[in-house]
């Protein structure tokens, strides 16, 4: 167990692994939490699993991942930690005083490992929270994990990922070790699945939705949405041929990384045996026959596309010349306006104002004097809410999981947020504490939803152009309104989306709709991260701000961010049909865009598409009904009183001018009550 690893390299770590249980000479280590990495030995070709004791470091999930994949890591040196985060993190409690704590120096832990070969079998307990090691000789617990992050599959799929592991076909929750997994003809492809999985670059961390459903769709999705190529399908027959894309640009060359991505699928073990990936199904097939005839003569064909050229920004002046004497802005001219920035966006020196009316902070219609009385209200609010938390005592904390996990992972993801950008580069980054300020408000502010993984990401760049914490926070509130079904616990929402990406994709481009499905892709899995955070990852700073402020005009069509997915999609047919990508090689291909992407090529061309599938003369209800037009046949809509009875449930209790004044007498008590007895 303290053997040396020699020439260790480290494919992948996760952290908040508590260990559980472990033999005689491990009590001190019991019930403390640490990390478990997995190890190649390059001078014995051997695995190993190790837990390591977490020494008074936050090690962060994702820790060897580039600066622009959640990927910054620090130490916490910028405060001291309360007594409950000391306790989950088993770090130096920083001088804090607990009852009854012992002065003596607790014995030094140590690291536990173990050679993959030395093991039997590795049993995944409690949806993917608990893994059991199983010792090779007397078929005796070697030892046993609680993943705190719930990503206990994400490690043995990590495992798995090297050929050690194969389902045992009598329980599914155990994965037998392969006792030739490390022979030496063996040692190339080892190698070779490494590089090509880029472990160093994933480390199979706990991401956002590990940590909220800790259910393996979701860390599935997860996966998808940050790497190229972990689920590989099983090479399928050639698409059939098919007419030429009529939207695909003349000379349209394929990607500079195509020679990286040839198909590989021979060097992989297939870690999922989902129809969907492996193939299409009866009723896929039956569904691809409909597209095929969609491309055939004899069926409707979309009207000729017609790219608009993009205009200018919405200057000053003319911004200035929209507003009435009092401020307000006359309806008419909303619409001018948000054609405008439709049209080309914005200029940088009004953004943050026109910011403010996009994001429904302040209201077009009010005038100069209402909006400074709604910014005061609304500044008491938020400094209210930001006490709420601050205030929080240490036991408070130590009793409240919910918050206590929440403020853990925000502090986690504000560490590695643009860390690139001027505006949070840095260490002791005074944008960074506010950053995070701002996201502990917003769990005060909707509980219900708190924080998930990916918020850090749409807060940024409205922060960098507010420069100001309350603007910041109320217009990030005004966003997580158009955008919260993102983050539904159930991923209700970006299934919904996914479908109806799916379904704009068969109508739009039936040619690439076709091959999704003859390859197994058409899940669009490979569109998660776009959608997720609004393309965030695939645009820089500057195109970032733009593109949102396009599609916060809400025009033309509900959903119009989808339609930049289909035009980033219909950029890329040719190369991924030409090239004969299967799925994984699809999501490489996808991910590969990043920060390669034209946005004014994609926004033209995105309004393009919508012009020629609201014009289709065999537009369906299922369309219309996604970009927001009237269906042909209209449902009768049955309102009842029982309708109206859980509206108002919903809505909640409303109360009189009496009891808000009892309420806010009682709340000025309270704090009067505080402020005394902290100054005397």
């Amino acid at each position: 167990m303290d053997e040396n690893i020699e020439n260790a390299h480290e494919i992948c770590t996760h952290d908040g692994v508590l260990l559980k249980k472990a033999n005689s000479n491990c009590l001190v280590e019991l019930n403390t939490t640490g990390s478990i990495h997995l190890i190649h030995s390059l001078s014995t070709n051997e695995l190993w699993i190790e837990w390591r004791p977490n020494d008074g470091f936050l090690i962060s999930d994702t820790d060897t991942q580039e600066q622009d994949e959640w990927s910054f890591v620090d130490t916490i040196v910028r405060r001291n930690r309360t007594t409950s985060e000391s306790l989950i993190f088993n770090t130096n409690t920083n001088n804090i005083t607990v009852k009854d704590t012992q002065a003596q120096t607790p014995p030094k832990q140590r690291n536990i490992r173990v050679r993959l070969r030395d093991l039997k079998s590795v049993e995944v307990l409690k949806n993917g929270l608990v893994i059991k090691l199983i010792g090779r000789v007397d078929g005796r617990l070697h030892s046993e994990y609680v993943f705190q992050h719930g990503n206990a599959d994400n490690f043995v799929r990590s495992l798995s990922s090297t050929h050690c592991l194969q389902r045992n076909h009598r329980n599914r929750n155990v994965y037998d070790v392969v006792e030739d997994h490390n022979r030496p003809q063996d040692r190339d492809k080892l190698q070779k699945t490494f590089a090509e999985l880029q472990i160093d670059d994933i480390k199979s961390g706990s991401g956002w939705i590990s940590n909220m459903m800790r259910r393996p769709y979701e860390q599935t999705l997860d996966i998808f949405a940050k790497i190229a190529d972990v689920y590989v399908a099983t090479p399928l027959s050639p698409p059939t041929s098919s007419p030429d894309n009529p939207r695909s640009s003349p000379g349209h060359n394929a990607s500079p990384s195509n020679a990286m991505m040839q198909s590989t699928t021979e060097d992989y073990e297939v870690l999922s045996t989902s129809p969907r990936l492996m193939g299409p199904d009866p009723e896929s097939a039956a569904v691809a026959n409909l597209a095929r005839r969609a491309e055939s003569p004899d069926t409707q064909r979309l009207p000729q596309i017609e790219v608009q050229p993009r205009g200018q920004p919405l200057s000053e002046m003319v911004w200035r010349s929209m507003i009435n004497e009092d401020g307000s802005i006359p309806s008419e001219k909303v619409d001018l306006i948000k054609e405008k920035i439709f049209r080309g966006g914005i200029e940088e020196g009004i953004r943050a104002e026109l910011w403010k009316f996009l994001l429904d902070y302040d209201m077009w219609a009010s005038t100069e004097k209402q909006r400074e009385h709604l910014r005061a209200q609304k500044r008491i609010e938020y400094y209210t809410m930001k006490s709420q938390w601050l205030r929080m005592t240490s036991v408070q904390e130590s009793n409240f999981s919910n918050f206590r996990d929440r403020k853990c992972q925000i502090e986690k993801d504000v560490k590695r947020t643009d860390r690139t950008h001027e505006f949070f580069a840095g260490d002791d980054n005074p944008n960074l504490e506010t950053l995070h300020e701002l996201l502990m408000t917003y769990v005060m502010y909707n509980f219900d939803l708190g924080y998930v993984q990916g918020m850090s990401d749409l807060l940024a760049p409205i922060l960098y152009v507010m420069q100001n914490e309350k603007d910041a926070f109320w217009c990030f509130v005004g966003f997580m309104d158009r955008v919260f079904s993102n983050f539904d616990m159930d991923q209700a929402g970006m299934k919904r989306q996914l479908h109806d990406l799916n379904r704009l994709l068969a109508f739009a481009n039936p040619k690439l709709h076709s091959y999704f499905l003859e390859t197994g892709s058409d899940n669009m899995y490979f569109c998660f991260r776009w959608l997720l955070v609004w393309f965030k990852r695939e645009f820089s700073q500057d195109d970032i701000m733009r593109l949102w402020e396009v599609l916060w005009t809400g025009l033309p069509c509900i959903n119009y961010h989808l339609f930049v997915s289909l035009a980033i999609l219909d950029e890329e047919t040719e190369t991924i049909i030409g090239n004969k990508y299967e799925f994984n090689e699809i999501l490489k291909h996808v991910n590969e865009l990043s920060m390669r992407i034209d946005l004014d090529r994609v926004l033209a061309k995105a309004e393009a598409i919508y012009h020629q599938v609201k014009n289709a003369p065999h537009l369906t209800d299922e369309i219309r009904g996604i970009i927001g037009e009237e269906p042909m046949e209209k449902v009768q809509e049955v309102h009842t009183d029982s309708d109206d009875e859980s509206d108002a449930v919903i809505s909640g209790p409303t109360k009189s001018v009496e009891e808000e004044e009892k309420l806010q007498k009682k709340i000025e008590e309270a704090l009067e009550q505080s402020m005394y007895f902290n100054f005397y």
